[in-house]
């Protein structure tokens, strides 16, 4: 798969939100994509940081792992577009078609309605139960086939590609203009697989077990949270503990569905699709490659076929 030279490209003059880096609407064969530019690191804290993230390479992949699984997503290239590599992600939304977002969605839940911290209808809030109580109680998002299996699908998939910025204005609803409502495709995947890892960090990583156990699971947070009862504050999700404890059967229902579909060759393909180089830049170093296989399996074999395995149980 080569980079697409996308400098011939008109501007679409459509313009996008988000605070994860540089966003230009552009046209290809006269339909409007989004050329997303990866992000500077120098406002970044931590240590051995890139000089700029591997964000769009992220994209590509993520959105590729998600449409191997069978789940729709928006559709994604690799270009190349004023001296960097982009992603170039089309725009889903058509003329009098709108992304209506979770946070947005979740600010009309009844304020009467409990919630285990503040009101539901804090669009930002990212507590677990008051999401899925959001789910539930707003209609679009109750009326709407298929979006409690979406909101585990997301879960499960972005524990596997350790996407940790599924935030709630990172997944919606489609609004047509006659006010009809319809899951949006997964978008914003440029989080994941390590967006900010250097080669060199992930080559030195892939050395110790130790450090590709924690990779692969301590340092795999959900942006979803718990709130403890007791210290009235929230605590992280751990995803693939969750996976095998919940009794949630929508949880295991989306776990076993990844289970039966997923194929690890055939995501090793989509990894190896990427080039090394093009336009005299680096796409993905061949560390980086090794270490999104190695990780992928390791998530699959001691994390989603464990949890699978209690899953079935579960729903049988």
């Amino acid at each position: 798969m080569d980079a697409i030279d996308l400098n011939e490209c008109a501007r679409s003059y459509l313009y996008y939100g988000g605070a994860a880096g540089r966003k230009e609407g552009i046209l290809i064969d006269g339909q409007p994509w989004i050329a997303k530019f990866p992000r500077t690191a120098r406002d970044m804290k931590g240590k051995h940081l890139p000089s700029c993230t591997s964000s769009p390479v992220s994209e590509y992949l993520g959105s590729h792992i998600y449409a191997s699984l069978g789940i729709p997503v928006h559709e994604t290239m690799l270009g190349f577009l004023e001296g960097k590599i982009v992603c170039a992600c089309k725009d889903f939304c058509n003329q009098g078609t709108q992304l209506v977002e979770f946070k947005n969605l979740k600010n009309s839940t009844p304020d009467d309605m409990p919630a285990v911290s503040g009101s539901l209808s804090d669009g930002d809030s990212t507590y677990l139960s008051d999401v899925l109580a959001s789910i539930a109680l707003v209609e679009p998002l109750r009326s709407t086939q298929g979006v409690i299996e979406r909101f585990w699908d997301m879960f499960v998939v972005d524990a596997f590609i350790k996407n940790p910025d599924r935030n709630n204005g990172n997944w919606g609803l489609l609004r047509t203009a006659d006010g009809t409502f319809s899951l949006a495709p997964v978008y914003d995947n440029g989080s994941c697989l390590f967006s900010k890892r250097t080669p060199s960090v992930a080559a030195a990583r892939l050395e110790h077990d130790e450090s590709i156990e924690q990779d692969a699971f301590g340092t795999n947070v959900s942006c979803y949270r718990i709130f403890d009862s007791e210290s009235r504050c929230g605590h992280a999700i751990h995803p693939f503990d969750y996976m095998r404890t919940s009794r949630n059967p929508d949880l295991a229902a989306a776990v076993v569905r990844f289970a039966e579909t997923v194929d690890i060759s055939a995501i090793d393909e989509i990894i190896d699709s990427v080039p090394e180089e093009a336009y005299g830049t680096i796409v993905m170093s061949e560390n980086m490659r090794a270490s999104h296989k190695t990780l992928l399996r390791v998530r699959l074999e001691r994390g989603i076929v464990p949890a699978a395995e209690v899953a079935r149980k579960l729903i049988r």
